[in-house]
């Protein structure tokens, strides 16, 4: 079996769905999400999500070859490499759209426009959330080495990077009035790095990761008011956000 479909409440759901049926792990699959779904009104016209997920070694061995495959003069240039696997992605899906990079900080910010984009962002960023995922781990298979790449869709995440950087600091003065740690909501593994890298070197408040799956969130909290095994979860988890190696990173 080369592909599988799967269906869930959920894009997330759906995609684990489809990874049991093929046996296969994230990084060994290409994605095409077929349906985000709807929760329908007062119960009604609700319907599941659906992908359809098939084998790299697959598309490897056939018509799609571009997908996974880059041209070797790219190969050690991450910003070609990021922006050449996000278009053929992109591609593979149907999705008419031009594909911009730039280096970031110490990785990539790969930029997506066109016209309707809005099934590529997904509800409340999931869809974008799980090309971000691909991208991420397709890159660093090209390079063999771990580049973090932040794909964005009509400015979704910068626009979302900003709402978080205002919600951060109202708990942040939260915190230093109070003197208590503050959970924040759960959100994806992206939006935990943003808030845990413009954190890192605040003298007053410290974070970490707590929870699994959809319900890892950060928790800002006082400097060194911090337990010894929060701080070292916070140090294992903040390492493993660097790049997401699955769904729950």
């Amino acid at each position: 079996m080369n592909s599988a479909e799967g269906a869930g409440r959920t894009v997330e759901e759906a995609i684990r769905s489809a990874l049991r049926t093929l046996g296969a792990n994230r990084e060994d699959v290409d994605l095409m999400v077929l349906d985000e779904g709807s929760r329908g009104v007062l119960g009604l016209g609700s319907r599941e999500a659906r992908v359809r997920l098939t084998l790299l070694s697959a598309i490897e061995a056939g018509e799609a070859e571009e997908v996974v495959a880059e041209r070797p003069e790219a190969v050690d240039d991450p910003v070609a490499v990021a922006r050449r696997v996000t278009a053929s992605l992109l591609d593979a899906m149907g999705m008419g759209a031009s594909v911009t990079a730039r280096p970031e900080d110490d990785g990539v910010y790969v930029t997506v426009t066109g016209p309707q984009l809005a099934p590529l962002i997904g509800r409340h960023g999931q869809t974008l959330e799980a090309l971000d995922l691909l991208v991420n781990l397709m890159t660093a298979r090209r390079l063999g080495r771990r580049v973090q790449v932040a794909v964005d869709a009509e400015r979704y995440r910068e626009r979302r990077r900003e709402t978080l950087e205002a919600l951060t600091r109202r708990v942040v003065s939260r915190v230093q009035r109070g003197g208590q740690p503050t959970p924040l909501d759960p959100m994806p593994a992206s939006e935990r790095r943003f808030i845990h890298t413009m954190l890192a070197d605040d003298p007053n408040v410290t974070t970490y990761s707590e929870g699994d799956g959809a319900d890892r969130h950060i928790v800002i909290a006082p400097r060194g008011s911090v337990p010894v095994e929060a701080s070292r979860r916070r140090v294992e988890r903040a390492a493993d956000e660097e790049i997401p190696e699955d769904a729950d990173s």
